[in-house]
C-alpha cells in the first residue's frame, strides 16, 4: 500500500475541489492549489504562494453570490464542547514556554474570546456589517435597508455534551462538501459533526440559519486532514425547512505551529500565546460564517476567486499591514488574538 500525504488522500476521496474558505498561510510552497472548500488550511499547507506579507489572495472585492443569499442578521454563537473528555481534562505543554496547560484553561479562553466578540461591538467584527443579503449578485456594496450581520453577535450559550455518543479518534465527514440532510430525506449517519450539529440546534432550540455551532472537539480526535491540512471549516446542514451553520473545530493544539499558537503573543499564564491559533480560527469562521453562512446552497460573499472574507487576510505576519493582532481588553482584562478580515470599503484587510 502506498501512502500517500494528507492532501492527496483527499483528492483521492473525490475531496479535493476549488478553494472557497480555506484559510491560507503566508509563507512556504504550494504542494497543491486545491483543498476542501471552506477549510482553514494550516501554515504548512500553502495552495497560494505569497511574495511578502499580504492578503492570501489578490485584493479584488467580495462579491454577492447568489440572489436571495442570506447573511447573518442576528447570528447566535453557540459553543459545543463535545465528548467526556472535556469533563475529565488533560494537561498540554507548550511548545513555547514548556508550559503545563490543563484542558480547562482552553475552555475558559474559548469560551471567554466567544463572550467577548458577542459582548462588545469590536472594530475587528464591524468589517462583517457592510455586506448584506437581497441586492443584485455581483454587487459589491449594499444600500441601506438590507440585513446585515449585527455588531456585535449574540452569545447563545454553553454546552458540555457529555450523553452524545462520544467523538472517535477519527471522526467520519463524509459530508464536508455537500448538505447532508435533503428537505423529506434523512441525514448521512456517517457524518458525526453534522449529527452533533442537529442535536445542539435541539439542545438550544435554534434551528435558522442565524445559529453557528461551534463544535469544540477534545484532544486526540480529529476529522480527516485536520492538523495536517487544515484547521478548521465551517459548514451547513439542513435542519427542518431551514439550514444551521456549524463550525469543525479540531483540538488544534495537537498541532501547535500549523495552527498558529503563539502567532501573535508569547505564553501568559492566561492562555495568551499558546491559545492564539483558538481565537484566530475560530474568528475567522464565526466572520466567514456571518457573511456566508450556507456556503453550499445558497453562497453569499465570496471573492472571485472564491475565497471569503477571512481568507483574503489569513496569517498575515503581526505588526505588518492588515496583520493579526490582538483585540480587546475584556472587563478582566484578557486580550485574544485575531486575523483581520477583508473589508470592500477599505479596499483590503482592516478590523
Amino acid at each position: 500500500m502506498i501512502l500517500r500525504p494528507a492532501w492527496k488522500r483527499l483528492r483521492l476521496l473525490g475531496l479535493a475541489l476549488p478553494l472557497t474558505a480555506a484559510l491560507l498561510p503566508s509563507a512556504g510552497t504550494a504542494d497543491d492549489s486545491a483543498v476542501v472548500p471552506h477549510m482553514m488550511g494550516s501554515i504548512a499547507t500553502v495552495a497560494h504562494n505569497r511574495s511578502g506579507p499580504g492578503p492570501a489572495g489578490p485584493s479584488s472585492p467580495l462579491l454577492y453570490q447568489t440572489a436571495n443569499a442570506p447573511v447573518q442578521s442576528g447570528a447566535s454563537l453557540y459553543l459545543v464542547f463535545w465528548g467526556a473528555q472535556w469533563q475529565v481534562g488533560w494537561d498540554d505543554v507548550s511548545t513555547n514556554s514548556a508550559g503545563v496547560y490543563p484542558s480547562s484553561k482552553a475552555q475558559t479562553y474559548i469560551t471567554d474570546f466567544v463572550k467577548y466578540v458577542s459582548s462588545t461591538a469590536t472594530a475587528w467584527n464591524a468589517t462583517t456589517t457592510q455586506y448584506c443579503s437581497g441586492v443584485q449578485v455581483n454587487s459589491t456594496s449594499c444600500p441601506s435597508g438590507h440585513p446585515t450581520p449585527t455588531n456585535p453577535p449574540t452569545y447563545g450559550g454553553v454546552w458540555l455534551d457529555t450523553n452524545s455518543p462520544p467523538p472517535p479518534t477519527v471522526l467520519n465527514d463524509n459530508c464536508v462538501v455537500l448538505v447532508c440532510l435533503v428537505p423529506g430525506g434523512t441525514l448521512d449517519a456517517a457524518n458525526m459533526l453534522a449529527a452533533e450539529a442537529l442535536r445542539a440546534a435541539a439542545h438550544f432550540n435554534n434551528h435558522t440559519h442565524n445559529a453557528n455551532y461551534l463544535i469544540m472537539l477534545p484532544k486526540a480526535t480529529v476529522t480527516l486532514g485536520a492538523d495536517a491540512v487544515y484547521c478548521a471549516y465551517h459548514s451547513e446542514v439542513k435542519d427542518g425547512i431551514d439550514s444551521i451553520a456549524y463550525t469543525n473545530m479540531p483540538f488544534i493544539i495537537d498541532q501547535p505551529v500549523g495552527c498558529g499558537a503563539n502567532f501573535v503573543n508569547n505564553d501568559s499564564t492566561y492562555g495568551n500565546g499558546i491559545y492564539d491559533g483558538y481565537s484566530i480560527v475560530l474568528g475567522h469562521e464565526i466572520a466567514e460564517a456571518e457573511t456566508d453562512p450556507l456556503p453550499f446552497t445558497k453562497a453569499a460573499w465570496r471573492d472571485s476567486s472564491g475565497q471569503e472574507n477571512g481568507d483574503k487576510c489569513a496569517w498575515i505576519t503581526p505588526g505588518t499591514a492588515g496583520g493579526a493582532h490582538n483585540i480587546g481588553p475584556d472587563a478582566n482584562g484578557h486580550v485574544f488574538a485575531v486575523q483581520t478580515l477583508y473589508s470592500n470599503s477599505a479596499g483590503g484587510c482592516a478590523g
